[in-house]
């Protein structure tokens, strides 16, 4: 069986996916696409037009949620959901990794654009590491155009980024409530663990943004990925769009 995980630099739900993999220890082979390139490419070879794409054999999956399920059935252990014996703890977390899919996901995405709007040179770190399909020196003077694209097909304008930083320290409240809890945050991690936990790693590269999440319970649920390539130095977004607590 031949599994091919399809991915981006930096994607943090391509990292969620990735982490579930490896701790199923089932063998993969990561393809690095470019950015934007997905869009064209996704739907023949994954049968979808966003990372992350997996194909095991023929079958063809999209999307992190959709390969989360796959490979609790591909492999068993460890689970990524409570048994189904307890559904009451199953619905939870299944919420959790919604909220982190439809709500949180988008949120470093857009911010981190943002970013590269206004620093396009910061986007190359985050391929730290990477084989890339085509030379750096090739894909550095398109990373401006690169930027504006992302930034539209993210919705990254001005006003939703100022709203997400505005928004951003309740839920990260929000987060440590379901740790406080016991839904986040167990001795192994559960599908909304990875869902979340990739997106506040992502988060934690951008120095604006790092002192909203530093020492909080969630920071926690980054401790499962290794080290993010890449990062934003503070003072690359505007000062008033951001919380008292980044801004300080």
């Amino acid at each position: 069986m031949t599994v091919k995980l399809y991915a981006l630099p930096a994607s943090h739900p391509c990292a969620a996916v990735e982490v579930a993999l490896q701790r199923k220890a089932i063998e993969y082979e990561r393809v690095e696409l470019l950015p934007m390139s997905q869009q064209l490419l996704g739907p023949l070879l994954y049968g979808g037009n966003t990372v992350p794409g997996l194909r095991i054999g023929r079958e063809r999956l999209a999307g992190s949620r959709t390969i989360m399920r796959r490979l609790d059935t591909l492999e068993a252990e460890p689970p990524l959901l409570p048994p189904l014996s307890d559904a009451v703890a199953r619905a939870r977390v299944l919420e959790a990794e919604r909220w982190g899919d439809e709500v949180l996901q988008s949120v470093p995405r857009r911010i981190i654009d943002a970013c590269f709007l206004r620093d396009a040179s910061c986007m190359e770190s985050y391929a730290d590491g990477v084989k890339l399909p085509l030379p750096r020196a090739v894909l550095r003077p398109v990373m401006p155009l690169t930027a504006k694209l992302m930034a539209r097909r993210n919705h990254a304008r001005d006003d939703l980024v100022q709203a997400d930083l505005v928004a951003l320290p309740a839920q990260l409240e929000h987060i440590d409530a379901w740790i406080a809890d016991g839904v986040l945050g167990g001795e192994q991690p559960n599908a909304a663990d990875l869902q979340i936990g990739s997106s506040l790693r992502l988060l934690l590269t951008i120095g604006d943004v790092r002192p909203l999440i530093e020492g909080r319970p969630c920071e926690r649920l980054t401790r499962w990925f290794e080290p993010q390539a890449g990062g934003v130095p503070a003072g690359t977004l505007p000062a008033q769009w951001l919380p008292a607590r980044a801004s300080a």
